[in-house]
C-alpha cells in the first residue's frame, strides 16, 4: 500500500505546488524547459490537468525523448529545448519532467490574450489592469517584461522598480479602493516595446491570471524645417552715376564728321533744280 500512497501523493500535493511559471501569449511558442538528459533512465514529459488525471507528452524511445503522436506537431524537442507551439488556453496548467521515478522540473504554465498597444516614442501611455482589492487579501501588484520587474508595490506602499523604469512608471495613486492597477509609462523609450504582463498576488500561494498587453513604439521622426540663410556678401549701394561728359576734341571731330558725310548730298540736293 505505501507504494500507492507515494505515486499518487504528488498528484495530491501538485495544486498546492507551485513550479517555475511561464507565461505565454496566446499562439505563441513557449519553452517549456531546457533538454533533459535522464541517461539510461526513462524520461517522460507528463501534463497534469485541474481534475488530476495526466496526458503523456513525450517519452524516451532508446534512450532519446520523443513526443506522442497526439504531439507531434506541436511539441518540439531539439538540444536546445522542449518547445511548445501555438499555444492555446487549455495549455494552462502544470508540466512534469521526470527521470525515472525521480521528479526532475515542475512548471507552472500560464497562457493568456495578449492585447496590442502603440505609442509613440516619447509620449506617455497608459497599459490598463484592473482587480478585486478590497475584502480579498492582496499582498502586492507586479507588472513585468521579459521576465524582469517593470514595477511592483505592495499594500505597505513599498515600491520596487526595474532598472530601466526607475522614475517613469507608476500606478494610479488609488489603485487600492478602485482597483485600477493600470501602468503608467511616462517617456516612452524605443527599448520599451515588448509584452508586459500584471499580477496581483492575492495569497501566499499562487499569482492570479495576468492581463497581458504588446506595446508597439513608433519612433519619432525629427521635424524638417526651413531656416533662411543670411547671405555672406554685403549688399552695397547703388553706384552713383555720372553724367556723360564729351571732350572739346571729340565734340569737334564729331562735328567734322558729319559735315564730310553730309557734304555731297548737300551739293545734289542744291544742285538738283539747276540741272533739271
Amino acid at each position: 500500500m505505501a507504494w500507492i500512497f507515494l505515486s499518487v501523493l504528488p498528484i495530491l500535493l501538485l495544486p498546492f505546488v507551485r513550479g517555475d511559471l511561464v507565461t505565454a501569449a496566446l499562439g505563441d511558442t513557449v519553452k517549456l524547459s531546457p533538454q533533459i538528459n535522464c541517461g539510461q533512465r526513462t524520461a517522460e514529459l507528463i501534463r497534469r490537468l485541474s481534475d488530476h488525471s495526466s496526458v503523456r507528452m513525450a517519452a524516451s524511445v532508446d534512450g532519446v525523448l520523443q513526443q506522442v503522436e497526439e504531439y507531434s506537431l506541436r511539441l518540439n524537442i531539439s538540444s536546445s529545448g522542449i518547445f511548445l507551439k501555438n499555444v492555446n488556453y487549455n495549455d494552462n496548467g502544470h508540466y512534469e519532467f521526470s527521470c525515472g521515478d525521480n521528479i526532475e522540473r515542475i512548471i507552472e504554465l500560464k497562457v493568456v490574450f495578449i492585447s496590442n498597444i502603440s505609442a509613440s516614442e516619447g509620449e506617455p501611455r497608459k497599459l490598463p489592469c484592473f482587480s478585486l482589492t478590497q475584502g480579498v487579501d492582496v499582498k502586492f501588484v507586479q507588472w513585468e517584461t521579459n521576465g524582469q520587474v517593470v514595477i511592483k508595490v505592495d499594500l505597505s506602499g513599498n515600491v520596487e522598480y526595474g532598472e530601466r523604469f526607475t522614475d517613469r512608471v507608476s500606478l494610479p495613486p488609488d489603485w487600492r479602493s478602485v482597483g485600477d492597477l493600470s501602468l503608467i509609462l511616462e517617456r516612452v523609450q524605443l527599448e520599451d516595446q515588448g509584452e508586459y504582463y500584471c499580477y496581483v498576488q492575492k495569497d501566499s500561494k499562487e499569482r492570479g491570471d495576468p492581463a497581458a498587453w504588446r506595446l508597439r513604439v513608433r519612433q519619432e521622426r525629427p521635424s524638417i524645417k526651413t531656416f533662411t540663410t543670411p547671405s555672406r556678401h554685403t549688399q552695397r549701394p547703388p553706384a552713383h552715376k555720372e553724367p556723360l561728359c564729351i571732350s572739346i576734341p571729340v565734340f569737334i571731330g564729331i562735328i567734322i564728321v558729319i559735315l564730310v558725310v553730309s557734304a555731297p548730298l548737300c551739293i545734289w540736293i542744291w544742285m538738283a533744280p539747276s540741272v533739271s
